[in-house]
């Protein structure tokens, strides 16, 4: 299993867009093959501060699926 997380710090402002974004990526994300699975966690101390995590069987399916 490969996994890929990234901390991202988003403008007040522009929450609603980042997640409304986000979610869009999870739903593709996650039909996939190979995704496992895809999160997109806000911090509940902190509410600009997200958390993405995804993962993969292999290591070989994220770069597949950057070639396709």
């Amino acid at each position: 299993m490969i996994v890929t997380t990234v901390t991202v710090c988003v403008k007040p402002e522009n929450i609603g867009d980042f997640i409304e974004a986000s979610t869009e990526n999870h739903e593709s994300s996650i039909k996939e093959p190979g995704n496992m699975r895809f999160d997109v966690l806000q911090s509940m101390n902190d509410p600009t501060r997200f958390l993405l995590y995804e993962a993969y069987q292999s290591i070989m399916d994220p770069i597949i699926r950057t070639i396709c």
